[in-house]
């Protein structure tokens, strides 16, 4: 995995220089004025960087492909390759990546805005500065060439270290992103037009806009990561209560992610029943269990009872927020056994929903992956052994089959893997991780 990625990298980065010569050797000359056009909003791009918000750890929220995309159709012309190039080498350095990271960031950049450009000269388009009309086919084409390039080839390297199609991976988590970015074709054409029309003043202006743009990004993405934050805040207040399940709704979360994923579930789908996942067992809040949460010994046909009413608690706190109705019908189904033998109301086979299956087995792999005062953790061959022991009376057999054999399987023992899709980032750490020398193309 670690060769194809790097080998992948190798590839983007040398197609990324043929692009620019292959401009370069159509048109060589360069006009000072339209230059220094797109090299201010090359500077733009640099600062939209740099005040980019860092969401997670892992990822990071930019509007920098906008004033790229602007200093494109100000000065159609090779040199916006290395203008993109070197506003985009100077903003990596600015937070600790690795360095096929960054290589990779700037070469993927730098092909996306070269063949944005070709997109934008083949079909007539001129700079702005020359015409202002609104040329639709070359300025459509041009915005849509750099979204689709620059969402793929994030997309092939996530698939070709996920071992999956990268298509599939686009159309799954990338094409959202790609219809939230088509608002690109107006912004960028107006941003143009700001500056042609007053100068330094549709550029402070345009600044502003863009500047607007990004903080309603972030104001989006925080707020969904609060609400994110919330769930695990009161998910951690239930497990204080007992101290052998400390993180076990969070790893059930990222045991689900997996699953789901081996499974080819839609990316919609699969954030449910992570979501569903982590408050699975969110009812256990009430004050009911306490005692026998805190109990040490085995437990009576009574406690036992009333352990089994745990589902029922969870739907019905879940079902008091809006926003989580599509999964409560999940969250109370966690415990039923395909072969109707579970709780709380015995439903079997696909009556079950299938969240609710996938749960069934991140639950019971936790337990199985996790120490008792019995016996020690399985490994990943026992664990594997006793899905397939139970399948078709505990589990749903067509989802054993096929997680069983899955590659996605051994992410589940990986303790650095969080069960979400891998971003770039966690991808070239994994590579850097796994290698004697450090991670450089």
């Amino acid at each position: 995995m670690d060769i194809r990625v790097r080998t992948y990298v190798g590839v983007v980065v040398l197609s990324a220089i043929a692009v620019g010569a292959f401009l370069a050797f159509s048109e060589p000359s360069v006009d000072a004025n339209l230059f220094l056009a797109s090299a201010v909003f090359a500077a733009l791009g640099l600062g939209a960087q740099a005040v980019a918000h860092s969401a997670r750890k892992d990822t990071t929220g930019s509007i920098a492909f906008l004033p790229f995309l602007t200093g494109l159709v100000l000065y159609p012309s090779w040199t916006a390759v290395p203008l993109v190039a070197t506003a985009m080498l100077l903003g990596e350095f600015r937070s600790k990546k690795s360095s096929i990271k960054r290589v990779f960031n700037i070469a993927q950049y730098s092909l996306s805005v070269g063949s944005a450009v070709v997109a934008y000269t083949s079909f007539g388009g001129k700079s702005i500065l020359i015409d202002e009309t609104f040329r639709f086919l070359p300025h459509v084409s041009a915005v849509v060439v750099f979204l689709i390039l620059n969402t793929l080839l994030v997309s092939t390297a996530i698939g070709l270290s996920t071992r999956t199609n990268p298509i599939q991976v686009w159309l799954e988590h990338g094409r959202s992103a790609l219809l939230y970015d088509i608002a690109a074709i107006p912004i960028v054409y107006w941003c143009a037009l700001f500056y042609t029309r007053m100068g330094w003043v549709g550029v402070a202006s345009g600044f502003l806009g863009l500047a607007g743009l990004q903080q309603l990004y972030m104001k989006n993405r925080l707020l969904g990561i609060a609400y994110e934050e919330t769930l695990e805040l009161l998910v951690g207040a239930v497990e204080l209560r007992d101290k052998y399940t400390s993180g076990h709704s969070q790893r059930v979360r990222k045991y689900s992610l997996i699953i789901a994923s081996a499974l080819r579930l839609p990316s919609k789908e699969i954030e449910r029943i992570g979501r569903a996942a982590l408050l699975h067992d969110v009812g256990k809040i009430d004050s009911i269990f306490e005692p026998i949460l805190q109990k040490p010994g085995r437990l009576t046909d009574e406690e036992r009872a009333t352990m089994e009413l745990h589902p029922i608690k969870s739907a019905e706190l879940v079902s008091r927020a809006s926003q989580l109705a599509d999964i409560v019908a999940t969250v109370r189904h966690h415990h039923e056994n395909w072969d109707g033998t579970g709780y709380p109301d015995r439903l079997s086979g696909t009556d079950i929903p299938i969240g609710s299956r996938i749960i069934m087995f991140a639950d019971t792999i936790d337990a199985m992956t996790s120490d008792r005062p019995y016996r020690k953790a399985l490994t990943e061959v026992e664990v594997r052994s006793e899905l397939s022991k139970f399948k078709g009376t505990q589990f749903d057999p067509n989802i054993c089959d096929i997680l069983v054999v899955s590659r996605e399987f051994s992410r589940i023992f990986d303790k650095e893997d969080s069960g979400r899709v891998q971003s770039l980032t966690g991808i070239f750490d994994r590579i850097r991780r796994r290698s004697a020398t450090p991670a450089v193309v």
